[in-house]
């Protein structure tokens, strides 16, 4: 029986759609009956309706806030909407409307801290380095697997990470290889070399291979920064 998956899946049901019948995985997780299948599902969904429900209480508790609100409660709202836009970067579905939402919203709440911070060339120079690195992470987000990965309860164990990376397409490998530092991309690569050499020749793609070599690519980039 061949089962079918949502075309943009949640987290638990996209990290078994990289498992199904993938040979870079154990073979105990890479089959898999309807039934398991649907059991992810139904936790994706309920995921997807407590989302909805904090999203809305989280956007009322931003039009509450007063003028010349206490920076503190700004950080930790704005901290707050940054862990929604991750959270709603990883659910079932078409989202960009929630996106924009909490785009637009951190956009406020930024503002007003920027106000305060005026005259403060330390505090506005950290403001700007935060801004930068926002912006990097919301375009990271555009690839699921950065979701998944960064979740703290994340579906995808310590020992199918490399399996999971090996699995993603150019693009999402190389967003998701900004994660790791040096030390890592180091084991990671070891890792991906002693998996793709246990595979049979019919297993081991040119598409794993090309992955392997991205992976190598980067770690070299990264030894070059360091020299």
């Amino acid at each position: 029986m061949t089962l079918e998956f949502l075309p943009r899946p949640g987290m638990r049901e996209r990290h078994l759609k990289r498992q199904y019948q993938n040979p870079l995985f154990d073979k105990n997780v890479r089959e898999f009956d309807e039934q398991r299948l649907s059991g992810a599902r139904f936790m994706d969904e309920k995921e997807q309706e407590e989302f909805g429900q904090s999203f809305v209480r989280l956007v009322e508790e931003v039009a509450e806030l007063k003028p010349n609100e206490d920076s503190e409660v700004l950080l930790e709202l704005k901290a707050r909407l940054d862990h929604a836009y991750e959270v709603c970067s990883g659910l079932a579905g078409e989202h960009e409307a929630e996106k924009q939402a909490i785009t637009r919203l951190v956009e406020v709440i930024m503002a007003s801290i920027w106000q305060g911070a005026q005259g403060d060339a330390e505090a506005e120079q950290n403001l700007h380095e935060e801004a930068l690195a926002r912006k990097t992470h919301y375009h990271l987000l555009r690839f699921p697997v950065i979701a998944d990965l960064l979740r703290a309860r994340s579906p995808i164990a310590g020992d199918q990470l490399v399996p999971t990376l090996l699995s993603e397409s150019e693009a999402s490998l190389e967003a998701a290889l900004t994660l790791f530092d040096k030390e890592q991309l180091e084991e990671i690569l070891q890792q991906s070399e002693i998996l793709l050499s246990s595979l049979s020749a019919e297993d081991n793609s040119d598409i794993y291979q090309a992955r392997l070599e991205q992976i190598r690519s980067k770690l070299l980039s990264l030894q070059l920064e360091t020299q």
